[in-house]
């Protein structure tokens, strides 16, 4: 809560000071620290306050002119500044003194009066007002008290006020659309619309009358009347925007989007900087997914409300799903300067130099990200993911990589599992499976080690050629779950690979099939094993159900070619190995893709045409099962 510490005299004026802090103070929460209880009593300090300046205000008439002159000026300043500030309530206890000084100053009348409504005191605003309109006939001032008068259930009082202002101010829209509402809510609607029909035929070129016709009708539920009404009431001003909202809306409770899009377009073809009907078209865009639309519109409505931050993330999303990275980077950036500390915006960030390979810019705010935040762990995953990406293009960055695994791995398990997993990749694509062994065996006791886990580590040793390890994993896998369809099919193909009990393996993939039969790696087992056993035809119907299912696998891909060679296809088998070679991304998988093609060229070759032996089976070239 904001206290008002003291009252002090100031040359020679009592000033209302807030604390250190500066914040807003108000009159109410002024405060006086009894010093025997402890406890706050706000009325006694304000009771004080009151009393001083009443002293001061009788010491300054007594003084003359010149001091009342000097003290309203001063206490004026102050309650201005309080208006200003938005504290009221210390303007009008400000005010209440300048007036009690200055009673005959119009000018200070309005200026505590309208306080006075600000802060709901619409019964002592009402004198003011009154004595204001009555020596003045102020417009302004009589639609205000006409305003109290409606806020204070004085219907009469509020009717005769805007007939006077009428009276006196005979172009006086307001005065005329607030004395038919008047009406209207009185279910007089009758005489509203006659008054507003009046109204429309004295002052000319005014969309406002037939605007609050449209929206009578629309309360009395006629739509049909209510648009007729917004229609002319465009057709009378062009450029009253409160209208075309009205169509617009009109036509969104009947969800006519595109009706509702159409009008507020047109609108704005002739006032392009509207932000009301700017942000409703933005609204509609957005809902109805026309992101392509909505871009140029968003544009131009974020440079007209810098402080709209919301349409500034939507618009940066907006940009990045169009792959205009630059422009959502300082879309980002902008949002940035304002919430500093937002992990969202820092990650967006972070992505979207990720996204255009600036690393160092990226780690850079995926790093600003506090541990506390829900995006702390994504954002260090990817952190390691880029530095992982630096270290196999550049062997001088590894060092920096494994140092970003060895600090952060301490944050938490689930982190430490994930880093884990990735580092163990790192150096399985460097073809150091020990090292890899070693990192992933280390992880088994956290929680969250999964049977795809377990997979992983049992095709390191199967790589790192331990096939008794892998294959025991693997078993316990399949003990503890028998309906694992991954380890019956790693089982079944490691079997299949080495020639050792066929028909196991055949049973064992067979039931991977069935329990997982679009997975098209377990497909490719299949049809790998009728090509061992000799099956070509049954084999092809298996591995194109595969490729289908998985086109970039270069096993599988390589496997079908294969098939339409032995086929003696050869057309075929050189469209697949192709398609191979496309997908390759090692450097061994492609040389191994050449030489088959250049095999499949030397058999093409006329004097290679005869019907050749079949090659035993036990001489074929197989792919190690992990490599699928």
């Amino acid at each position: 809560m904001n206290k008002m510490s003291t009252f002090i005299l100031v040359l020679p004026l009592l000033v209302l000071i807030s604390c250190a802090s500066g914040e807003k103070t108000s009159s109410s929460k002024i405060v006086n620290v009894d010093d025997s209880s402890g406890q706050i009593d706000h009325s006694k300090s304000l009771k004080e306050a009151a009393a001083k300046l009443d002293k001061l205000t009788a010491e300054a008439k007594e003084a003359g002119p010149s001091a009342i002159k000097y003290l309203a000026s001063d206490l004026y300043l102050k309650a201005t500044d309080a208006s200003i500030r938005g504290d009221s309530q210390t303007a009008v206890f400000l005010y209440k003194h300048v007036h009690n000084l200055v009673p005959d100053d119009s000018y200070i009348q309005k200026k505590y009066a309208v306080e006075l409504i600000r802060v709901g005191d619409l019964e002592n605003s009402e004198p003011l007002l009154k004595k204001l309109f009555e020596s003045e006939k102020d417009e302004n001032i009589g639609l205000i008290l006409g305003g109290v008068y409606t806020a204070l259930d004085k219907t009469q009082l509020a009717r005769k006020t805007y007939r006077s202002v009428m009276s006196s101010h005979p172009k006086s829209e307001e005065a005329c659309v607030f004395l038919s509402k008047s009406f209207a809510l009185e279910k007089n609607k009758k005489k509203a619309y006659r008054l507003l029909d009046s109204c429309e035929k004295k002052i000319k070129g005014k969309a406002i009358f037939s605007y609050f016709k449209g929206k009578m009708a629309v309360d009395e539920g006629n739509k049909k009347k209510a648009m007729r009404y917004f229609k002319h009431s465009l057709k009378v001003d062009k450029h009253y925007h409160q209208s075309v909202i009205a169509i617009g809306l009109l036509h969104e409770e009947k969800e006519k989007y595109e009706s509702a899009a159409k009008a507020y377009k047109k609108f704005l073809k002739i006032e392009p900087e509207n932000y009301p009907v700017l942000s409703r078209l933005v609204q509609i865009l957005f809902a109805t997914g026309k992101y392509d639309e909505v871009i140029s519109y968003a544009e131009k409505l974020s440079s007209l409300d810098q402080n709209d931050l919301n349409l500034k993330v939507r618009l940066g999303i907006l940009y990045t799903d169009k792959k205009k990275y630059k422009e959502a980077i300082g879309v980002f950036k902008e949002i940035l300067i304002a919430v500093p500390e937002s992990d969202k915006i820092l990650y967006y960030l972070g992505s979207l130099y990720q996204q255009i390979e600036k690393f160092h810019d990226a780690i850079t705010y995926f790093s600003k990200i506090e541990s506390a935040s829900t995006l702390f762990h994504d954002s260090h995953v990817q952190i390691a993911q880029m530095l992982q990406a630096m270290a196999q293009k550049d062997q001088g960055q590894e060092s920096q990589y494994l140092d970003f695994i060895s600090k952060n791995s301490k944050a938490n398990e689930k982190i430490k599992l994930e880093l884990g997993v990735m580092l163990a990749g790192y150096w399985e694509g460097k073809n150091l499976y020990s090292n890899a062994i070693e990192v992933l065996d280390g992880l088994q006791s956290i929680e969250g080690f999964t049977e795809g886990h377990e997979y992983y580590l049992a095709s390191l040793y199967e790589k790192n050629k331990d096939f008794k390890t892998a294959r025991k994993i693997v078993e316990k896998m399949i003990e503890k779950n028998p309906e694992n369809p991954h380890a019956l099919n790693f089982l079944g193909y490691s079997l299949l690979e080495k020639n050792e009990d066929m028909d196991r393996a055949y049973v064992l993939i067979k039931k991977a099939v069935e329990l997982k039969p679009d997975d098209g790696f377990i497909r490719d087992s299949l049809g790998w094993y009728y090509y061992k056993i000799g099956n070509l035809d049954k084999a092809l119907v298996e591995l194109k159900k595969a490729w289908e299912t998985v086109k970039d696998d270069v096993v599988i891909t390589k496997h079908l070619a294969i098939i339409y060679k032995e086929m003696e296809k050869y057309d075929q088998a050189k469209k697949y190995y192709m398609e191979a070679l496309g997908h390759c991304k090692l450097e061994s998988e492609k040389q191994d893709v050449l030489k088959a093609l250049e095999d499949l060229e030397n058999v093409r070759l006329p004097a290679s045409q005869k019907k050749k032996s079949k090659v035993p089976k036990e001489q074929k070239t197989f792919s190690a099962p992990d490599s699928k």
